[in-house]
């Protein structure tokens, strides 16, 4: 447990404040009704198809990470209903111990303002304690949005063979 030390709270240019926090099981609700709040688009391009419902499996994979080889942070909005995933970054580290993959995703209506970098920073963060040398996933070409995000944090892209609609990008994390 103690995952809550871990919070930090911020606020957005508007006033709007976040919280940034580890997943939980509690999450499992949150979760479920985040995946089903993206749009279409969005939900592709986490996805790479179409995934409107999670199953018990998915939900427990997800807010119920092995915390040994993966780590979920969300990002939460308190608004009148209470709390609100818009957010959510996750990596999971290959059984070498030496790449890990990671998913990003923010609600449509919370884009570009910010909130997928700190994510991805937060990601980082985690893993500069953890040994693991490179941090990689897959992007959909069709992914303008996210392929500029990543370029901007240094990654590198690289063709996938035998799936020319997907890009495969990686960033060094240490020597």
């Amino acid at each position: 447990m103690g995952h809550d030390d871990s919070a930090e709270t911020w606020t957005l240019a508007d006033g709007e404040k976040l919280t940034l926090r580890h997943i939980a099981p509690t999450d499992a609700v949150r979760e479920q009704a985040f995946v089903h709040g993206l749009s279409p688009q969005s939900n592709y391009l986490r996805f790479h198809g179409t995934l409107k419902d999670l199953s018990k499996k998915d939900l427990k994979k997800f807010t119920d990470p092995d915390s040994r080889n993966a780590v979920a942070l969300i990002v939460v909005h308190s608004g009148k209903t209470g709390e609100e995933e818009i957010g959510v970054a996750r990596y999971v580290i290959d059984p070498d111990g030496a790449n890990c993959e990671f998913a990003i995703v923010v609600a449509d209506k919370w884009q570009k303002r910010g909130i997928g970098t700190r994510l991805m920073n937060a990601l980082i963060s985690h893993l500069q304690v953890s040994g693991v040398k490179q941090i990689s996933g897959s992007v959909l070409k069709s992914n303008s949005a996210m392929l500029k995000f990543i370029k901007q944090l240094g990654f590198a892209e690289t063709n996938i063979p035998d799936d020319p609609s997907t890009l495969l990008v990686t960033k060094q994390l240490m020597d």
